[in-house]
């Protein structure tokens, strides 16, 4: 049945598990909405139990051919795969995945009506520490200059205090940016908001294609100034050296899982968003037979485009440095429609940044940034308060990421005490 539009989607109340997906998911260059409401199965559970998703699958495929599976993997997820000191986050499964036996496609459906109201002003406890990520950034060096690394993406995290109906106002606050990968999902005890532009893998029959994305600009205000920074951006050898890293690394993860010789890339191309730029490469190939899911993720989770090069050493290096798990936030957000070998399989994930989960009334982000031995440490920082400032606006913080970083509190407008006192 049909779902409705983008309102009542976000109106529905989490036990049917709303569903939206916008952009350019399964192919769509965009302009185009997947909605899907009231499931007729759900699994979620820890990383040992990943083993029984794609039975799980192949079960309502069976039953339900025009339906699909929507859901997530946290970024912990990964240590199923590697031997990684990564502890998962509290209160929150490895990965969750419902069932709808039928999802609505929706061409051009328009924006909220009106401009949606900004939430109240939160409460806002910010992980961003300048001293801190100076610090990092030198210990990151360090580990280079040693030869353990080329790259690492370091992140810090937000949390802050909200309402009721704030997940809902935000993500409708967020749709106009027109992030290619942006998504969705109510869950009964949490709600995650995507306002990612990266896409992690697309599978299209045999076909694998992953889009990583390094390098970051800010839009200029007229076209002379935006072509000027397009080039900029285009012609910047720390951006073009950062992204062949993780197009080297995703080359060779789908050397795993791929037939060798067809493996190609495409590298360096400007992906403009209404404030920024971005530096996309794609990497694709053809599947090796009774290849699936799980292969896929062994291979490829998480995207080496939030973790660095070599990966495994990146992830140790970083879970030192980084002191809250960071959930779903750079883990993935996808949708599954079919099986592998039948007509019609597909799959898509984001890579979940830019992304907001909201638990308990407690909203996390987490923001980063690439960083290799030339990196400087200061414009680091300011890249990475630049991803972080429309996810705090699409919330209603009345302070810039700058602030917050310097431990500047909003008071709220919501009833009663609205304290973080820790980051969850």
């Amino acid at each position: 049945m049909p779902t409705g539009g983008i309102s009542d989607i976000l109106a529905r109340p989490a036990a049917s598990r709303p569903a939206i997906l916008e952009g350019r998911w399964l192919g769509a260059q965009g302009g185009e909405t997947v909605q899907a409401a009231s499931p007729i199965s759900v699994i979620e559970g820890d990383a040992n139990s990943l083993g029984e998703l794609p039975a799980w699958l192949a079960s309502h495929v069976e039953q339900f051919p025009e339906g699909a599976a929507i859901g997530y993997f946290a970024y912990e997820l990964a240590r199923v795969f590697e031997r990684l000191p990564i502890c998962p986050a509290p209160n929150l499964p490895d990965f969750s995945f419902a069932y709808y036996p039928w999802i609505e496609h929706v061409r051009d459906p328009g924006r909220t009506p009106g401009s949606p109201p900004a939430p109240a002003a939160v409460e806002v406890l910010s992980d961003f520490n300048p001293a801190r990520f100076i610090s990092d950034v030198e210990r990151i060096r360090h580990y280079i200059a040693a030869g353990d690394i080329y790259q690492a993406n370091l992140t810090q995290q937000s949390a802050a205090q909200v309402g009721e109906g704030v997940p809902e106002r935000t993500y409708a606050r967020l749709r106009p940016t027109g992030a290619a990968m942006r998504a969705f999902l109510k869950l009964p005890r949490l709600t995650i908001l995507s306002n990612s532009p990266e896409r992690f893998f697309h599978v299209r029959g045999d076909r694998i294609r992953t889009s990583p994305i390094k390098g970051t600009l800010m839009r200029g205000n007229s076209p002379a100034v935006d072509e000027e920074l397009r080039e900029k951006l285009l012609s910047s050898s720390k951006d073009r050296a950062e992204n062949v890293m993780i197009v080297d690394l995703l080359r060779n993860d789908l050397g795993r899982i791929c037939r060798y010789e067809t493996i190609q890339a495409r590298l360096w191309e400007v992906d403009p968003l209404p404030h920024l730029f971005h530096l996309v490469s794609h990497v694709e190939g053809t599947l090796r037979p009774h290849i699936g899911l799980l292969e896929i993720l062994r291979a490829l989770f998480p995207c080496g485009s939030i973790t660095g090069a070599p990966k495994i050493r990146a992830m140790e290096i970083l879970a030192e440095l980084e002191p809250v798990p960071r959930g779903v936030s750079m883990g993935a957000i996808g949708i599954i429609m079919g099986a592998p070998g039948r007509p019609g399989f597909e799959m898509d994930f984001n890579v979940a940044i830019r992304t907001i989960t909201v638990h308990d009334n407690v909203a996390t982000f987490n923001v980063g940034c690439g960083i290799v031995y030339d990196s400087i440490a200061e414009a680091e920082y300011q890249e990475m308060l630049l991803k972080a400032q429309p996810l705090l606006e699409a919330l209603g913080v009345e302070c810039t990421a700058a602030e917050c970083g310097r431990g500047r509190i909003v008071r709220d407008q919501l009833e009663g005490p609205a304290v973080v006192d820790s980051l969850p």
